[in-house]
């Protein structure tokens, strides 16, 4: 098969004129009404099959060749002495095509949960720390204008506690700077934000049986800052809901985002069971033990089907994480 018809289009003009094309030793020949017009074949481009969309054999000078038939192209260019391309040859083949499918969904998983992680851990500690603060304080004004409300507790009961808390943390080596604060909520819980903003609910104070378990819940919130968790989820949750809004075209406030996995400690399990260990290490430095927290998280697990357990299913893994924490293996 040494020719076939074509369209050709002068790249000038849109008009639309019936060719034939031929291959002539080391050239490409294109005759129609207007005559012949010969190209060098390694000039000229050769496009891939795209679904039933025409192929293109495009010259040096733009004009363009379109062929709709593609069994008959593709024969025309064997006989021509051209090669498809390999990725055009792969593409003919499904079991080339399903191995190409799944190495991509392999290496996008791999990302996910590997290598998002570890860029998070790398990038987090080294964000500025005007960005952090800004952040930080934004996301706290934030929810106090539309979820959280002023604590009831007694300025002398917050003191008590504030005093206590500080007693507790003041032993730990590398001990991040925190500023509590107190606020009513939706249910007992309390959060760090990346800057060492710890607020602590009414409601979860008023769930302890004693000020050690207050300064448990503390402490391990204390070790969501040190490890930079906050900044870490936030990092991985931003880039995974960046990728989605290209797709759904809508962006969400970072600030908002933060909010949102500051209210509810969302956090992975390697997370929680590093923030744990921080807080057994901080209670054993000032000559306690790790049981306060302990039985704070028995206490939620005990709530199950109202608000606490609300607050717990934000924290996986619950009894485990009990577990570890009284046969002194916490982190792992």
């Amino acid at each position: 098969m040494n020719h076939i018809a074509a369209n050709f289009f002068d790249g000038r003009t849109p008009r639309r004129q019936a060719v034939e094309l031929l291959a002539e030793g080391e050239e490409i020949v294109i005759r129609g009404a207007f005559g012949e017009l010969r190209a060098p074949r390694a000039q000229v481009e050769i496009s891939e099959p795209l679904g039933k969309a025409p192929r293109r054999l495009r010259l040096p000078d733009g004009a363009v060749c379109e062929i709709a038939d593609h069994s008959a192209f593709a024969a025309w260019l064997a006989a021509a002495g051209f090669a498809e391309s390999p990725v055009v040859r792969l593409q003919a083949r499904w079991s080339w095509a399903v191995a190409a499918l799944a190495g991509t969904l392999l290496a996008v998983l791999a990302a996910y949960f590997w290598g998002l992680p570890a860029a998070s851990k790398a990038l987090a500690p080294h964000i500025p720390a005007p960005v952090v603060r800004s952040l930080s304080e934004y996301t706290l004004n934030f929810l106090d204008e539309r979820l959280l409300h002023p604590s009831q507790l007694p300025p002398a009961r917050q003191e008590e506690l504030r005093s206590h808390i500080a007693d507790v943390l003041r032993a730990q080596p590398g001990q991040p700077a925190y500023r509590l604060h107190f606020r009513s909520g939706p249910m007992p819980n309390a959060f760090a934000l990346p800057n060492g903003d710890l607020v602590m609910f009414d409601e979860l104070v008023a769930l302890a049986e004693s000020d050690d378990e207050v300064a448990g819940v503390a402490a391990h919130e204390l070790g969501h800052v040190a490890y930079h968790h906050g900044l870490r989820q936030l990092i991985q949750s931003s880039v995974v809901s960046f990728v989605a809004a290209l797709y759904l075209g809508d962006v969400s406030s970072i600030a908002s985002a933060l909010a949102a996995l500051a209210l509810e400690s969302r956090y992975s399990r390697d997370f929680e069971l590093e923030a744990d260990a921080y807080a057994a290490k901080a209670m054993t430095a000032a000559g306690r033990s790790a049981e306060p927290l302990a039985l704070m998280l028995e206490r939620l697990d005990g709530g199950r089907g109202g608000a606490v357990a609300e607050a717990l299913s934000t924290h996986p893994d619950s009894a485990d994480r009990i577990r570890r924490l009284r046969t002194g293996q916490p982190g792992g």
